[in-house]
């Protein structure tokens, strides 16, 4: 069979060789060309759907300290968690960050300081923090402390205070739960690149900002 002009057994086994190994490597290349692909096709849609929150204090009206939750990236956030603590504590509720901060009495001593003198005293408007969503563009005031004649010390107290010793940890989803947890601090910039978590850990003593 190896007659002059004719292949021999040999060649023709390597020649059916090298058609394998190109089949095999023309399957490869698609293969890997419509993996890369679709995670291109991934991360556009994920880059499309980043949300950024951050929360600052707002103040456009002086009499007025306004909290706010903003979402400053381009698709919808779901807040997951929400904690607001005073020197590292959690607090529960404004009242409980009020006694904390800025009263020194506590709460049934009869006092100017007490739960019931604040009630009467301060007011407070609150929104929705945890378990919603904040769409792209969207700015949430959470807690809206109004400066009055009967609670001016108290308002004044948190003013000149909150900036070193008010911080907030926040964890956050994207609409395809990609999730980030932030800890801010009010005196020092937001940080722009929280670092990523695979789910929302539940906080220690979530923040109740609902004025009851």
């Amino acid at each position: 069979m190896s007659g002059k002009g004719l292949p021999s057994l040999l060649e023709r086994h390597w020649a059916e060789s090298a058609l394998a190994i190109g089949a095999v490597a023309i399957a490869a290349l698609s293969l890997w060309m419509a993996y890369d692909t679709e995670r291109t096709n991934r991360d556009l849609v994920a880059s499309q759907s980043w949300p950024y929150v951050q929360i600052y204090e707002s103040e456009t009206d002086p009499r007025l300290m306004s909290f706010i939750i903003a979402n400053n990236g381009i698709g919808p956030a779901k807040l997951e968690s929400f904690e607001l603590l005073w020197k590292g504590e959690p607090q529960r509720n404004p009242w409980q960050l009020l006694l904390t901060c800025c009263a020194k009495a506590e709460e049934g001593s009869g006092h100017a300081g007490d739960i019931a003198a604040l009630r009467r005293d301060v007011t407070f408007g609150t929104g929705s923090d945890e378990g919603i969503v904040v769409r792209a563009g969207e700015t949430h005031p959470f807690l809206q402390v109004e400066r009055n004649a009967s609670g001016a010390a108290v308002w004044d107290a948190l003013h000149s205070q909150y900036g070193s010793n008010l911080s907030v940890r926040y964890c956050y989803c994207s609409a395809l739960d990609e999730c980030w947890l932030t800890t801010q601090r009010f005196d020092q910039p937001r940080p722009m690149n929280p670092p990523r978590v695979r789910s929302c850990p539940r906080p220690r003593v979530s923040f109740d900002n609902l004025v009851r």
